[in-house]
């Protein structure tokens, strides 16, 4: 009697959990989750196949908008440039989605991507307008530079020579336009240098990111408080950040406000309120200055 019970239940609770978390309820189309592991194993993402590539065979194959979903995590993933800036420039309609918040969160619980109302807007007002287009035409000079240094060293190996790593080298590019637009850093990425600590370490939480993309928020929180790696790679990178704040902090007030336009350092400390007391006491709507 006991046994069938225990197996009623059994099936019971399958059935609740196929019907709960893996059925899509929408007409938005989409891979139909597999039980436990949603559509992980159609993917091929734990077989090694990187996520741009998924994302582009679900566009090619479902078009702009559908649906996706990683274990218990799921999405709808928007393709459309189009459609993308216009969410991003209409923050005050379309908010951040809770699972994000939930699951990146759990790793950089200050990330933009995690932050939600009053808090988010403060964080945007600093961050977001640096990479607008008319902040990035005063970086091209920058930009070009790191695209042509790029192209040298393609230029250095002979024309019969294949490069197998175009992605990986054009993810180098980004990360060090990045760095000098928002950190006025160089991070040594495109000479494909593996000796720049900071440089590890942004890779190291790009790494860490993925993870948020199909496991669940609690044991990405386990990660977060057992892994050795993870928190020496916060502590680098809060010891990189409060070196290159200290540097911003001892430049002149004029020079800081000129160069805010274009690096987001510079921006940031700008932003700095002087009285962290009287800040404190401001509501989230009212705060203003340090984030």
């Amino acid at each position: 009697m006991w046994l069938i019970l225990f197996l009623a239940f059994i099936v019971a609770l399958i059935i609740y959990l196929k019907l709960k978390y893996f059925t899509f309820r929408s007409s938005v189309p989409g891979l139909p989750p597999q039980f436990l592991f949603g559509n992980l194993l159609q993917t091929g993402l734990l077989k090694g196949t990187s996520l741009p590539q998924i994302y582009t065979s679900l566009k090619n194959r479902f078009g702009d908008i559908y649906q996706l979903q990683f274990g218990l995590v799921h999405a709808f993933i928007i393709g459309n440039i189009d459609d993308i800036q216009h969410i991003l420039n209409h923050r005050h309609i379309y908010d951040q989605g809770d699972w994000a918040v939930e699951l990146v969160g759990a790793l950089f619980p200050n990330g933009l991507i995690t932050l939600k109302g009053a808090k988010h807007k403060r964080h945007a007002a600093v961050t977001i307008p640096l990479f607008r287009r008319a902040k990035i035409i005063s970086n091209f000079d920058s930009i070009i530079d790191c695209t042509e240094k790029l192209l040298d060293n393609w230029r250095t190996f002979s024309n019969e020579h294949i490069h197998c790593d175009i992605v990986q080298q054009c993810q180098n590019l980004l990360l060090q336009i990045f760095g000098l637009i928002a950190f006025d850093y160089d991070l040594e990425t495109i000479n494909g240098s593996n000796t720049n600590e900071f440089t590890q370490t942004l890779r190291n939480f790009t790494n860490a990111v993925e993870l948020t993309a199909f496991l669940p928020s609690f044991i990405l929180r386990i990660y977060a408080i057992l892994s050795s790696q993870y928190r020496q790679d916060r502590a680098t990178a809060e010891r990189y950040l409060y070196r290159m704040i200290e540097h911003e902090l001892n430049e002149t007030a004029e020079s800081r406000a000129l160069r805010k336009k274009t690096s987001l350092i510079a921006s940031l400390v700008d932003s700095l309120q002087t009285d962290e007391k009287a800040e404190a006491k401001k509501s989230e709507e009212e705060k203003k200055g340090k984030i």
